[in-house]
């Protein structure tokens, strides 16, 4: 295919996707349950972010301006500010904690670049909590398409800045009501707003990473406001922007094929470790390792810990990381910290581990090897964990694909008490509201998502 012929490809195809978006197409009450569960646990992440120091401090700026009071910052009680505010200071808590739901077939938070601004977007209008949900549902398709239609030249680049600001200005659009055309507008121009997002900055532990949704947040609602005033983006600048610039090989067809047949919101995973997902299986070998190696061992006398892992989590390997953020993308600790604490939770990756001393010096023993044969999905992404004890000794364990993904999904209850545990300290009704609104009653689909903010915050 011609550069041209493709340019023009991914043009129609951007437009046939955009119809059908626009079109209202019709949702399975299981689909719409799966929104429920990915809108509650990021408002979760974002919730359990609350008391990071940037986090706080950044939400205290926020609140310093005294806007127009639109909509909620998550951060406990309802405190509101502008709507684009609230977008971008629920976005930078999103993924801090690195507990939001993620896309498992590409690198791809679908929910993290759609929820913020829709969130915000729908509270400023009172938006029926059914129609949000399509909402959601619709811009999660439609960002993960935009993800799957390109194959990077290269891994450089991480897929919050790739991808953020088209997932939120799908949403707001939608929760609008945009006609096809308003849509496509808003999306031609959210793609040219992207930011570079260098993915070295992840395992490096650069804080500026974390606000990057929150730059899409604000891009992708500013392009829908642009749109209706007529400054409209092209349907080929997404190849303008993926592969003439970034040198990515288009798939045009995967924007549209299979449209309804399989939604791309059952293909995502929920995080009960709060790190990298590529670094998950690994965590959950180590955990399930532990207490077999305390039955024969201490600590002190692991020599070596060996991690035989796929190619995306190779590069992930710091010994000395120096925030938070730069934890949760070590492999060396995540492991550490996974034998020391016996967990991958939040407290695993807390600011205090990251000058513990025995967590500092298993990390120094721990490295980093491939899996091979590489293995088809779902188990695309394994771990083998194999420690050497001074004096002799082995045991290993292994995950061929961690737990949380469609192939291993978590049951409810178990998503419910994530979300109970981040968010119950300052919402201890969220868990309950979502919980029935997961069975879809039609009172609360009915109802408006700032009076369901209303009822949980207050």
């Amino acid at each position: 295919m011609s550069g041209t012929a493709s340019r023009e490809a991914v043009a129609q195809e951007m437009r046939r996707l955009a119809k059908w978006a626009a079109g209202r197409p019709a949702i399975p009450d299981d689909i719409l349950a799966r929104a429920v569960r990915v809108l509650a646990d990021d408002l979760a992440a974002i919730i359990g972010a609350r008391d990071e120091p940037e986090v706080r401090a950044f939400h205290q700026k926020v609140f310093g301006r005294k806007p127009e009071a639109e909509a909620t910052v998550f951060a406990g009680g309802r405190r509101r500010t502008d709507r684009l505010s609230a977008a971008v200071a629920n976005a930078v808590a999103a993924d801090w904690l690195e507990l939001d739901e993620g896309y498992r077939v590409t690198p791809c938070h679908a929910g993290l670049y759609v929820i913020p601004a829709l969130m915000a977007e729908s509270e400023t209008r009172n938006l029926a909590f059914g129609e949000m949900l399509r909402s959601l549902v619709l811009g999660y398709e439609i960002v993960t398409r935009v993800a799957r239609a390109w194959k990077p030249r290269a891994m450089n680049m991480q897929s919050h800045g790739r991808y953020s600001a088209v997932g939120a200005a799908a949403a707001v659009a939608l929760a609008r009501g945009a006609d096809v055309e308003t849509l496509l507008a808003a999306l031609g121009t959210a793609v040219t707003l992207i930011g570079p997002s260098p993915r070295n900055h992840l395992a490096e532990g650069i804080l500026s990473r974390n606000v990057w949704p929150a730059s899409g947040a604000w891009s992708g609602s500013m392009a829908v406001d642009w749109a209706e005033c007529g400054i409209a983006g092209a349907p080929a600048a997404f190849f303008d922007v993926y592969t003439t610039i970034l040198g990515g090989e288009a798939h045009p067809a995967a924007l549209t094929e299979g449209l309804g047949r399989r939604w791309a919101i059952e293909d995502g995973y929920t995080k009960i470790y709060a790190c990298c997902q590529h670094l998950h299986s690994a965590v959950e070998a180590a955990v399930s390792l532990r207490d077999r190696l305390l039955q024969k061992a201490k600590l002190d006398d692991i020599a070596a810990v060996k991690v035989e892992t796929h190619a995306l989590a190779l590069p992930l390997v710091n010994f000395e990381p120096q925030t938070t953020l730069g934890a949760k993308f070590s492999m060396p600790h995540a492991i550490a910290a996974a034998f020391v604490t016996g967990t991958g939770g939040a407290e695993a990756f807390a600011a205090a581990t990251l000058d513990a001393p025995g967590i500092a010096s298993l990390r120094t023993r721990v490295s980093v090897a491939p899996w091979m044969p590489e293995l088809p999905a779902p188990n695309d992404r394994p771990a083998r964990v194999i420690v050497e004890l001074r004096g002799g000794g082995r045991l290993e364990a292994e995950c061929l694909s961690a737990a949380g993904g469609p192939d291993r999904p978590l049951p409810p209850s178990v998503v419910f008490d994530k979300i109970s545990a981040l968010a119950a300290p300052v919402y201890p009704k969220m868990r309950a509201l979502f919980e029935e609104s997961s069975k879809l009653p039609a009172h609360r689909l009915r109802a408006g998502w700032s009076d369901l903010v209303k009822e949980f915050c207050e």
